[in-house]
This record gives structure tokens, C-alpha cells and sequence, in this order.
């Protein structure tokens, strides 16, 4: 097996280690280690989960879907899902693919992750309307969340955002909504819009965001990390058929 393929690994020799893949894009590893988590905490023995860009149907891994479960309760729990919904006066039964993706930004997971734990983890959406949810893809539901469309990766913040960091890396952008002022220098302004202010991550390091209305929330830049050799980099975007890859 090939390293550039794996998603992420659990194993134990001396000790429990957990190794991701840097190839992917930060919301998918976020719950792939915690996924290797559970594996540890079920006490199963080594598990390597494998990258699938076009997964087929295969038979129930009871082991991977408890590792599964184990992932989504940690990392978006349901009172803390239906919190950032009522926040917002978002009806989460009925909620639209930008308030999604807002909720994916807050708890840092993939847009399509948050989706299936919302209809398969904690039963707040109905089938069809989750099916309907994935078929709009990432990309959509972040230009419909920010209206207007980006080719990188924005992160979305407003002031219900509070008691975490906004944690982002180089190169990503950061949406804020009103009209913070900037402590630090991992982040730089890139201009103000109509509904906030749009910065980019540009240096590992941490800064605060303070806005003038009381709210403030820390931002962490890490730096991405790549392989040399391109021929292993796989896609991080969305496929053609709008598939999301985390």
C-alpha cells in the first residue's frame, strides 16, 4: 500500500500512535484523528483507513462505524450543534447549505461530515433533505453561506462565534463578519466588504480578532504541509460531480 493513500492510521507498538495524512484538507483530518481515537478508545488493534475519491458500497465495518460515532460525538456533539443553530435563529430541520457549511467552519470538520453526522449521528435532518444538502457540494455552500464565490478555502466567523480559537492555515482566507480590528501578524486584512472584513492567513503564529461591540475570538495559523514529489498530492477540492472530499 501505497503511504500517499492513506487517510490516517491507529496503531500500538511501545505506544498508541495516531498518523494522519498532511495531504489532506484540515476539516478532513480533524476527524480522521478523532476517528483514529476511537479506535483507541474501543481498543482495537492497528486500523488503516485508506483514501477513497470514488467510495463504493461495502460491507458494515461494526469496528469503523463505532470509530465513526465515537468522531462525531467528540468533535460536534448535539447540544453544541443545536446551540449554533438557535444562535443564529436557524431552523436546523430545515436549514440551507451556507448555514451548514457555518456550523462545519465553527466546529472544524468538512461541510459533507457535518452533514452526515447531522442525519446519521444525531437524527436532526431527514434523509431527503441531508441526500439534497450533499448534492449542493463545499464550494456551493460556501459561496451561498458568504454570497459571493471564492476558489480558496474561506473560513467564516461572526460574533456567535465564542469559547474557541479559529484555527485555519496559510494561505486560507477568514471571513469576519462586522468590522474587527487585528492583533497579531499571522493574519492580513485584505479589505473590507459589505458585511466584514476579509483577511488572509499568511503566517504560522496566533492573533486576536477584537470587535468594537465586545466580542474578540483568537485565530491560530498553522503552516500546510506537503510531500515533495507532486505526483502525491491529491485533490483537496470538491470532485467534478460535486462530491465533497472531507
Amino acid at each position: 500500500m501505497d503511504i500517499p493513500s492513506v487517510e490516517g492510521m491507529y496503531y500500538w507498538t511501545i505506544e498508541s500512535v495516531i498518523v494522519l495524512s498532511s495531504l489532506r484538507p484540515l476539516g478532513r483530518r480533524a476527524f480522521t484523528c478523532a476517528h483514529e481515537l476511537g479506535h483507541y478508545s474501543n481498543g482495537d488493534g492497528t486500523s488503516i483507513d485508506q483514501l477513497v475519491e470514488k467510495p463504493q458500497r461495502s460491507s458494515f465495518d461494526p469496528r469503523e462505524f463505532a470509530a465513526d460515532c465515537f468522531a462525531g460525538a467528540l468533535l460536534m456533539p448535539n447540544i453544541a450543534v443545536q446551540r449554533v443553530f438557535s444562535l443564529r435563529g436557524w431552523n436546523i430541520r430545515e436549514c440551507t447549505a451556507g448555514q451548514v457549511y457555518v456550523a462545519s467552519n465553527y466546529f472544524g470538520v468538512g461541510y459533507s461530515t457535518m452533514v452526515h453526522h447531522m442525519r446519521s449521528g444525531l437524527r436532526v435532518l431527514p434523509d431527503v433533505h441531508a441526500a439534497a444538502l450533499l448534492r449542493v457540494g463545499r464550494r456551493k455552500a460556501q459561496a451561498q453561506a458568504l454570497g459571493w464565490e471564492s476558489q480558496d478555502t474561506v473560513w467564516i466567523v461572526d460574533s456567535h462565534w465564542k469559547g474557541k480559537a479559529i484555527d485555519v492555515e496559510v494561505g486560507d482566507l477568514v471571513f469576519v463578519q462586522g468590522w474587527p480590528a487585528l492583533e497579531g501578524r499571522c493574519v492580513a486584512q485584505i479589505r473590507d466588504m459589505r458585511r466584514g472584513r476579509l483577511f488572509r492567513a499568511q503566517d504560522p503564529g496566533i492573533g486576536k480578532f477584537c470587535d468594537p461591540n465586545g466580542w474578540s475570538a483568537y485565530v491560530r495559523v498553522s503552516r500546510r504541509s506537503f510531500v515533495v514529489r507532486s505526483i502525491f498530492r491529491h485533490l483537496e477540492e470538491e470532485d467534478e460531480d460535486g462530491s465533497d472530499d472531507y
